[in-house]
Protein backbone atom coordinates (compact mmCIF):
# COMPACT_ATOMS: atom_id res chain seq x y z
CA UNK A 1 0.00 0.00 0.00
CA UNK A 2 2.82 2.38 0.91
CA UNK A 3 4.60 1.64 -2.37
CA UNK A 4 1.39 2.38 -4.28
CA UNK A 5 0.96 5.72 -2.50
CA UNK A 6 4.58 6.59 -3.13
CA UNK A 7 4.28 5.85 -6.86
CA UNK A 8 1.06 7.84 -6.98
CA UNK A 9 2.81 10.82 -5.36
CA UNK A 10 5.64 10.63 -7.90
CA UNK A 11 3.16 10.54 -10.79
CA UNK A 12 1.27 13.53 -9.38
CA UNK A 13 4.51 15.46 -8.89
CA UNK A 14 5.59 14.69 -12.46
CA UNK A 15 2.30 15.92 -13.87
CA UNK A 16 2.41 19.00 -11.68
CA UNK A 17 5.91 19.91 -12.85
CA UNK A 18 4.92 19.50 -16.50
CA UNK A 19 1.90 21.78 -16.26
CA UNK A 20 3.79 24.26 -14.09
CA UNK A 21 6.31 24.73 -16.89
CA UNK A 22 3.75 25.52 -19.59
CA UNK A 23 4.59 28.94 -21.00
CA UNK A 24 2.01 31.71 -21.29
CA UNK A 25 2.30 34.73 -23.57
CA UNK A 26 1.97 38.30 -22.33
CA UNK A 27 -1.44 38.68 -23.96
CA UNK A 28 -2.70 35.40 -22.42
CA UNK A 29 -1.61 36.40 -18.91
CA UNK A 30 -3.03 39.90 -19.17
CA UNK A 31 -6.29 38.50 -20.48
CA UNK A 32 -6.49 36.10 -17.52
CA UNK A 33 -5.55 38.76 -14.97
CA UNK A 34 -7.98 41.33 -16.39
CA UNK A 35 -10.72 38.72 -16.42
CA UNK A 36 -9.96 37.75 -12.81
CA UNK A 37 -10.17 41.33 -11.53
CA UNK A 38 -13.35 42.00 -13.56
CA UNK A 39 -14.99 38.98 -11.95
CA UNK A 40 -13.79 40.06 -8.51
CA UNK A 41 -15.29 43.52 -8.95
CA UNK A 42 -18.50 42.00 -10.33
CA UNK A 43 -19.05 39.25 -7.77
CA UNK A 44 -17.54 40.45 -4.50
CA UNK A 45 -19.87 42.52 -2.26
CA UNK A 46 -17.15 45.07 -1.41
CA UNK A 47 -14.04 44.74 -3.64
CA UNK A 48 -11.95 47.55 -2.14
CA UNK A 49 -12.84 46.77 1.48
CA UNK A 50 -9.38 45.65 2.57
CA UNK A 51 -7.32 48.28 0.73
CA UNK A 52 -9.37 51.35 -0.06
CA UNK A 53 -10.03 52.66 -3.56
CA UNK A 54 -6.68 54.37 -4.15
CA UNK A 55 -4.39 51.56 -2.95
CA UNK A 56 -6.52 48.96 -4.74
CA UNK A 57 -6.17 50.77 -8.08
CA UNK A 58 -2.44 51.27 -7.56
CA UNK A 59 -1.76 47.57 -6.84
CA UNK A 60 -3.97 46.50 -9.69
CA UNK A 61 -1.89 48.52 -12.17
CA UNK A 62 1.41 47.44 -10.62
CA UNK A 63 0.49 43.78 -11.04
CA UNK A 64 -0.54 44.30 -14.65
CA UNK A 65 2.81 46.00 -15.34
CA UNK A 66 4.69 42.89 -14.08
CA UNK A 67 3.08 40.80 -16.82
CA UNK A 68 5.40 42.17 -19.50
CA UNK A 69 7.21 38.99 -20.60
CA UNK A 70 6.30 35.33 -21.19
CA UNK A 71 6.08 33.25 -18.00
CA UNK A 72 5.49 29.67 -16.99
CA UNK A 73 2.15 28.82 -15.45
CA UNK A 74 3.89 28.62 -12.08
CA UNK A 75 5.54 32.05 -12.39
CA UNK A 76 2.24 33.59 -13.47
CA UNK A 77 0.52 32.03 -10.47
CA UNK A 78 3.20 33.48 -8.18
CA UNK A 79 2.45 36.99 -9.45
CA UNK A 80 -1.34 36.92 -9.20
CA UNK A 81 -1.46 34.76 -6.06
CA UNK A 82 0.10 37.65 -4.16
CA UNK A 83 -3.33 39.21 -4.33
CA UNK A 84 -4.42 36.56 -1.84
CA UNK A 85 -3.01 38.65 1.01
CA UNK A 86 -5.16 41.61 -0.10
CA UNK A 87 -8.41 39.70 -0.45
CA UNK A 88 -10.80 38.81 2.37
CA UNK A 89 -9.44 35.46 3.56
CA UNK A 90 -11.83 33.31 1.52
CA UNK A 91 -11.14 34.86 -1.89
CA UNK A 92 -7.95 33.47 -3.41
CA UNK A 93 -6.22 32.16 -6.54
CA UNK A 94 -6.02 28.39 -6.44
CA UNK A 95 -3.45 25.99 -7.82
CA UNK A 96 -4.84 23.21 -10.06
CA UNK A 97 -4.03 20.43 -7.56
CA UNK A 98 -4.40 20.17 -3.80
CA UNK A 99 -0.86 18.84 -3.34
CA UNK A 100 0.74 22.22 -3.75
CA UNK A 101 1.77 24.81 -1.13
CA UNK A 102 -0.77 27.61 -0.76
CA UNK A 103 1.07 29.69 1.86
CA UNK A 104 0.47 33.08 0.27
CA UNK A 105 -2.22 34.48 2.54
CA UNK A 106 -0.65 35.25 5.91
CA UNK A 107 2.62 37.03 6.58
CA UNK A 108 3.21 37.36 10.34
CA UNK A 109 5.68 39.82 11.86
CA UNK A 110 7.90 37.24 13.60
CA UNK A 111 9.49 33.94 12.70
CA UNK A 112 10.94 30.95 14.52
CA UNK A 113 13.44 30.44 11.70
CA UNK A 114 15.52 32.98 9.81
CA UNK A 115 16.63 32.73 6.20
CA UNK A 116 19.84 34.45 5.19
CA UNK A 117 22.41 33.77 2.47
CA UNK A 118 20.57 30.61 1.40
CA UNK A 119 20.80 29.15 4.91
CA UNK A 120 18.18 28.64 7.58
CA UNK A 121 18.76 29.36 11.29
CA UNK A 122 16.69 29.09 14.44
CA UNK A 123 15.69 32.62 15.38
CA UNK A 124 16.42 34.32 18.69
CA UNK A 125 12.72 34.75 19.44
CA UNK A 126 11.79 33.70 22.99
CA UNK A 127 9.55 30.87 21.79
CA UNK A 128 12.72 28.96 20.89
CA UNK A 129 14.77 27.13 23.56
CA UNK A 130 18.06 28.89 24.40
CA UNK A 131 20.13 25.94 23.16
CA UNK A 132 18.72 26.32 19.63
CA UNK A 133 18.78 30.08 19.11
CA UNK A 134 21.03 31.15 16.27
CA UNK A 135 21.98 27.59 15.29
CA UNK A 136 22.03 26.71 11.59
CA UNK A 137 19.54 24.05 10.46
CA UNK A 138 21.60 21.87 8.13
CA UNK A 139 19.10 19.14 7.19
CA UNK A 140 15.48 18.05 7.64
CA UNK A 141 14.76 14.33 7.90
CA UNK A 142 18.18 13.67 6.34
CA UNK A 143 17.62 16.00 3.37
CA UNK A 144 20.14 18.89 3.15
CA UNK A 145 18.45 22.21 3.84
CA UNK A 146 20.01 23.81 0.76
CA UNK A 147 18.29 21.28 -1.51
CA UNK A 148 14.94 21.79 0.20
CA UNK A 149 15.21 25.58 -0.07
CA UNK A 150 16.00 25.35 -3.78
CA UNK A 151 12.96 23.15 -4.33
CA UNK A 152 10.44 25.35 -2.51
CA UNK A 153 11.73 28.83 -3.37
CA UNK A 154 9.72 29.02 -6.63
CA UNK A 155 6.49 28.58 -4.68
CA UNK A 156 6.76 31.32 -2.09
CA UNK A 157 6.44 35.07 -1.98
CA UNK A 158 9.64 37.10 -1.92
CA UNK A 159 8.15 40.24 -0.38
CA UNK A 160 10.78 40.20 2.39
CA UNK A 161 13.21 37.94 4.23
CA UNK A 162 10.72 37.68 7.09
CA UNK A 163 8.00 36.44 4.77
CA UNK A 164 10.39 33.91 3.28
CA UNK A 165 11.43 32.68 6.74
CA UNK A 166 7.88 32.02 7.85
CA UNK A 167 6.80 30.43 4.61
CA UNK A 168 9.83 28.13 4.61
CA UNK A 169 8.88 26.73 8.00
CA UNK A 170 5.19 26.39 7.14
CA UNK A 171 6.03 24.72 3.84
CA UNK A 172 8.44 22.28 5.48
CA UNK A 173 5.84 21.30 8.03
CA UNK A 174 3.06 21.16 5.43
CA UNK A 175 5.21 18.85 3.30
CA UNK A 176 5.93 16.36 6.05
CA UNK A 177 2.39 16.45 7.41
CA UNK A 178 0.99 15.75 3.95
CA UNK A 179 3.34 12.96 2.90
CA UNK A 180 4.17 11.34 6.22
CA UNK A 181 0.96 11.89 8.23
CA UNK A 182 -0.22 14.30 10.90
CA UNK A 183 1.55 12.40 13.69
CA UNK A 184 4.89 12.21 11.89
CA UNK A 185 8.17 13.43 13.34
CA UNK A 186 10.18 16.13 11.60
CA UNK A 187 13.85 15.78 12.55
CA UNK A 188 15.85 18.99 12.24
CA UNK A 189 19.62 18.55 12.14
CA UNK A 190 21.54 21.59 13.29
CA UNK A 191 25.00 22.85 14.17
CA UNK A 192 25.27 23.93 17.79
CA UNK A 193 27.10 27.00 19.09
CA UNK A 194 30.08 24.76 19.86
CA UNK A 195 30.01 23.41 16.27
CA UNK A 196 28.61 20.03 17.29
CA UNK A 197 26.20 18.24 14.96
CA UNK A 198 22.92 17.82 16.81
CA UNK A 199 19.30 17.05 16.02
CA UNK A 200 15.87 17.71 17.47
CA UNK A 201 12.73 15.73 16.71
CA UNK A 202 9.60 17.84 16.33
CA UNK A 203 6.07 16.50 16.21
CA UNK A 204 2.95 18.33 15.13
CA UNK A 205 2.23 19.62 18.61
CA UNK A 206 5.69 21.10 19.15
CA UNK A 207 5.71 22.93 15.82
CA UNK A 208 2.18 24.13 16.48
CA UNK A 209 3.25 25.44 19.85
CA UNK A 210 6.09 27.44 18.31
CA UNK A 211 3.92 28.79 15.51
CA UNK A 212 1.15 29.87 17.88
CA UNK A 213 3.62 31.67 20.13
CA UNK A 214 4.61 33.93 17.24
CA UNK A 215 1.01 34.35 16.10
CA UNK A 216 1.50 32.34 12.92
CA UNK A 217 -0.95 29.53 12.21
CA UNK A 218 -0.37 29.91 8.49
CA UNK A 219 -1.91 27.15 6.41
CA UNK A 220 -1.73 24.61 9.25
CA UNK A 221 -5.23 24.11 10.52
CA UNK A 222 -8.02 21.64 10.94
CA UNK A 223 -11.18 21.39 12.98
CA UNK A 224 -10.09 23.10 16.14
CA UNK A 225 -6.61 23.80 17.43
CA UNK A 226 -7.04 21.78 20.57
CA UNK A 227 -7.32 18.01 20.57
CA UNK A 228 -11.10 17.82 21.21
CA UNK A 229 -13.90 19.83 19.57
CA UNK A 230 -15.72 20.29 22.90
CA UNK A 231 -15.30 19.22 26.51
CA UNK A 232 -16.76 20.03 29.94
CA UNK A 233 -15.52 20.26 33.51
CA UNK A 234 -17.29 20.73 36.85
CA UNK A 235 -15.66 22.28 39.92
CA UNK A 236 -18.29 21.47 42.53
CA UNK A 237 -16.56 22.94 45.57
CA UNK A 238 -16.12 26.35 43.89
CA UNK A 239 -19.50 26.34 42.12
CA UNK A 240 -17.85 26.77 38.70
CA UNK A 241 -18.31 24.97 35.38
CA UNK A 242 -16.13 25.18 32.25
CA UNK A 243 -17.31 24.41 28.72
CA UNK A 244 -14.41 24.30 26.24
CA UNK A 245 -16.07 25.04 22.90
CA UNK A 246 -13.06 24.41 20.67
CA UNK A 247 -14.76 23.96 17.28
CA UNK A 248 -18.17 24.61 15.70
CA UNK A 249 -18.34 21.07 14.38
CA UNK A 250 -17.95 18.38 13.19
CA UNK A 251 -21.03 18.71 10.99
CA UNK A 252 -22.16 15.12 11.46
CA UNK A 253 -22.34 15.54 15.25
CA UNK A 254 -25.33 17.89 15.67
CA UNK A 255 -27.45 15.46 17.66
CA UNK A 256 -24.53 14.22 19.73
CA UNK A 257 -23.52 17.80 20.55
CA UNK A 258 -27.05 18.71 21.63
CA UNK A 259 -27.29 15.61 23.84
CA UNK A 260 -23.93 16.28 25.46
CA UNK A 261 -24.84 19.93 26.15
CA UNK A 262 -28.21 18.90 27.59
CA UNK A 263 -26.61 16.37 29.92
CA UNK A 264 -24.01 18.87 31.02
CA UNK A 265 -26.55 21.61 31.73
CA UNK A 266 -28.64 19.07 33.63
CA UNK A 267 -25.61 18.26 35.82
CA UNK A 268 -24.83 21.96 36.35
CA UNK A 269 -28.40 22.60 37.48
CA UNK A 270 -28.43 19.51 39.69
CA UNK A 271 -25.37 20.70 41.64
CA UNK A 272 -26.55 24.32 41.78
CA UNK A 273 -23.54 25.73 39.93
CA UNK A 274 -24.02 29.45 39.31
CA UNK A 275 -20.97 30.33 37.19
CA UNK A 276 -20.51 28.83 33.70
CA UNK A 277 -17.47 29.78 31.61
CA UNK A 278 -17.70 29.24 27.84
CA UNK A 279 -14.18 29.10 26.41
CA UNK A 280 -14.01 29.91 22.68
CA UNK A 281 -10.46 31.25 22.91
CA UNK A 282 -9.13 28.67 20.44
CA UNK A 283 -12.25 28.09 18.37
CA UNK A 284 -11.41 28.80 14.72
CA UNK A 285 -14.99 28.39 13.54
CA UNK A 286 -17.03 25.94 11.53
CA UNK A 287 -20.82 25.82 11.44
CA UNK A 288 -22.62 28.50 13.48
CA UNK A 289 -25.52 26.08 14.02
CA UNK A 290 -23.49 24.63 16.90
CA UNK A 291 -23.57 28.04 18.60
CA UNK A 292 -27.35 28.03 18.35
CA UNK A 293 -27.55 24.49 19.68
CA UNK A 294 -25.70 25.61 22.78
CA UNK A 295 -27.52 28.92 23.27
CA UNK A 296 -30.93 27.23 23.15
CA UNK A 297 -30.03 25.79 26.55
CA UNK A 298 -29.46 29.26 28.04
CA UNK A 299 -32.38 30.82 29.90
CA UNK A 300 -33.51 34.39 29.29
CA UNK A 301 -32.79 34.63 25.57
CA UNK A 302 -35.52 35.84 23.21
CA UNK A 303 -36.95 33.14 20.93
CA UNK A 304 -35.55 35.02 17.95
CA UNK A 305 -32.62 37.40 17.54
CA UNK A 306 -31.64 39.84 14.84
CA UNK A 307 -28.06 38.74 14.31
CA UNK A 308 -26.65 40.19 11.09
CA UNK A 309 -27.13 42.15 7.89
CA UNK A 310 -26.22 40.31 4.69
CA UNK A 311 -25.22 41.43 1.23
CA UNK A 312 -25.55 38.48 -1.12
CA UNK A 313 -24.19 38.69 -4.67
CA UNK A 314 -24.45 35.00 -5.46
CA UNK A 315 -24.01 34.11 -9.13
CA UNK A 316 -27.18 35.06 -10.95
CA UNK A 317 -28.08 37.94 -8.62
CA UNK A 318 -24.93 40.01 -9.08
CA UNK A 319 -26.67 42.87 -10.88
CA UNK A 320 -29.21 43.05 -8.06
CA UNK A 321 -27.43 42.24 -4.79
CA UNK A 322 -29.77 40.95 -2.14
CA UNK A 323 -29.73 43.01 1.05
CA UNK A 324 -31.46 41.49 4.04
CA UNK A 325 -31.40 41.29 7.81
CA UNK A 326 -31.15 37.82 9.29
CA UNK A 327 -33.27 36.86 12.27
CA UNK A 328 -32.40 33.49 13.77
CA UNK A 329 -34.52 31.28 15.97
CA UNK A 330 -33.31 30.30 19.42
CA UNK A 331 -36.38 28.38 20.56
CA UNK A 332 -35.62 27.25 24.14
CA UNK A 333 -34.79 23.64 24.75
CA UNK A 334 -34.73 21.85 28.08
CA UNK A 335 -32.89 21.77 30.35
CA UNK A 336 -31.89 25.43 30.55
CA UNK A 337 -29.20 27.19 32.53
CA UNK A 338 -30.16 30.36 34.40
CA UNK A 339 -26.90 31.16 36.21
CA UNK A 340 -24.17 33.62 35.24
CA UNK A 341 -22.32 33.18 31.94
CA UNK A 342 -18.77 34.23 31.07
CA UNK A 343 -17.23 34.03 27.59
CA UNK A 344 -13.47 33.69 27.05
CA UNK A 345 -12.10 34.72 23.63
CA UNK A 346 -8.68 35.41 22.13
CA UNK A 347 -6.69 36.37 19.04
CA UNK A 348 -7.33 32.80 17.84
CA UNK A 349 -11.13 33.16 17.80
CA UNK A 350 -12.31 33.18 14.18
CA UNK A 351 -15.22 32.74 11.78
CA UNK A 352 -18.34 31.10 13.26
CA UNK A 353 -16.92 31.51 16.77
CA UNK A 354 -17.12 35.29 16.16
CA UNK A 355 -20.87 34.76 15.79
CA UNK A 356 -21.12 33.54 19.40
CA UNK A 357 -18.71 36.18 20.70
CA UNK A 358 -20.75 38.89 19.04
CA UNK A 359 -24.05 37.56 20.41
CA UNK A 360 -22.54 37.43 23.89
CA UNK A 361 -21.45 41.04 23.55
CA UNK A 362 -24.51 42.53 21.87
CA UNK A 363 -27.16 40.72 23.93
CA UNK A 364 -25.18 40.98 27.17
CA UNK A 365 -25.32 37.27 27.78
CA UNK A 366 -22.37 37.56 30.14
CA UNK A 367 -18.97 39.14 30.62
CA UNK A 368 -16.62 38.75 27.63
CA UNK A 369 -13.08 38.04 28.83
CA UNK A 370 -9.76 37.95 26.96
CA UNK A 371 -8.50 39.61 23.79
CA UNK A 372 -9.99 41.19 20.68
CA UNK A 373 -10.91 38.42 18.27
CA UNK A 374 -8.78 38.08 15.15
CA UNK A 375 -11.85 37.28 13.10
CA UNK A 376 -13.68 40.49 12.21
CA UNK A 377 -17.33 41.30 12.78
CA UNK A 378 -17.67 41.89 9.05
CA UNK A 379 -16.87 38.70 7.20
CA UNK A 380 -16.92 37.53 3.58
CA UNK A 381 -17.75 33.91 2.91
CA UNK A 382 -18.21 31.23 0.23
CA UNK A 383 -16.05 30.46 -2.79
CA UNK A 384 -17.43 31.00 -6.28
CA UNK A 385 -15.00 29.21 -8.64
CA UNK A 386 -14.02 31.16 -11.76
CA UNK A 387 -11.70 29.38 -14.20
CA UNK A 388 -9.13 31.60 -15.88
CA UNK A 389 -9.35 30.79 -19.62
CA UNK A 390 -5.68 30.59 -20.63
CA UNK A 391 -3.72 29.46 -17.58
CA UNK A 392 -6.24 26.95 -16.23
CA UNK A 393 -5.91 28.44 -12.74
CA UNK A 394 -9.05 28.87 -10.63
CA UNK A 395 -10.06 32.09 -8.95
CA UNK A 396 -12.29 31.54 -5.91
CA UNK A 397 -14.32 34.66 -5.10
CA UNK A 398 -16.46 35.38 -2.03
CA UNK A 399 -19.97 36.48 -2.87
CA UNK A 400 -21.52 37.01 0.55
CA UNK A 401 -20.86 39.63 3.21
CA UNK A 402 -22.02 39.17 6.80
CA UNK A 403 -22.16 42.21 9.09
CA UNK A 404 -22.95 41.17 12.63
CA UNK A 405 -25.63 43.27 14.28
CA UNK A 406 -24.47 46.20 16.36
CA UNK A 407 -20.93 46.33 15.00
CA UNK A 408 -19.18 48.50 12.45
CA UNK A 409 -15.69 48.92 11.09
CA UNK A 410 -12.77 46.52 10.55
CA UNK A 411 -12.54 45.34 14.16
CA UNK A 412 -13.10 42.11 16.02
CA UNK A 413 -15.28 41.63 19.08
CA UNK A 414 -13.80 43.58 21.99
CA UNK A 415 -13.63 42.07 25.49
CA UNK A 416 -15.29 43.57 28.56
CA UNK A 417 -12.44 42.28 30.73
CA UNK A 418 -9.06 42.44 28.92
CA UNK A 419 -6.83 39.45 29.67
CA UNK A 420 -3.76 38.15 27.82
CA UNK A 421 -4.31 34.61 26.53
CA UNK A 422 -2.02 34.10 23.53
CA UNK A 423 -0.57 30.62 23.23
CA UNK A 424 -0.58 29.84 26.98
CA UNK A 425 -3.87 27.95 26.99
CA UNK A 426 -3.59 26.11 23.69
CA UNK A 427 -2.53 22.81 25.25
CA UNK A 428 -4.10 23.19 28.67
CA UNK A 429 -7.40 24.28 30.18
CA UNK A 430 -8.00 27.19 32.50
CA UNK A 431 -7.60 26.11 36.10
CA UNK A 432 -10.34 26.68 38.63
CA UNK A 433 -8.08 29.19 40.45
CA UNK A 434 -7.69 31.19 37.23
CA UNK A 435 -11.43 31.15 36.63
CA UNK A 436 -12.08 32.31 40.18
CA UNK A 437 -9.92 35.36 39.55
CA UNK A 438 -12.33 36.49 36.83
CA UNK A 439 -15.20 36.39 39.33
CA UNK A 440 -13.46 39.12 41.27
CA UNK A 441 -13.31 41.48 38.28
Amino acid sequence: MKKTLFLFAIICATRLEASAQDTLTVSQMREDYTYMMEQYERIHPNPTWSLGEERYSELKQQTLAQLDHPMTQLDFWKVIARWNQYFDGHTHVGWPTTTFPMGMMAFPPKSIVQYRDKKVYFSAYDAIPDSLRGCEITAVNGHPTAEIIDSIMPYISHESDMHISNTILRTLFWFYQTFYGCDSQMVLHYQSASNKQCSISLNRRMVYSWLVQIGDLGEIGGTGLRDRPWSFQLFLKQGIALFEFNACGPNDKYEQFDTVVANYIDSINHYGIRHLFVDISHNVGGNDAFCRYFLRHVAGLPDTMVVMDITNTEMGTIQNPEERRITMSFVPKQPQYSGKLYFIQSHFTYSAAIFMANLAKQYRLGAVIGEETSGLTTTYIRHNPVRLPNSGLTFYCSDKQNRYFGTTGPRGVMPDIPFEIGYKYLFRSFTVDELQQFLKE
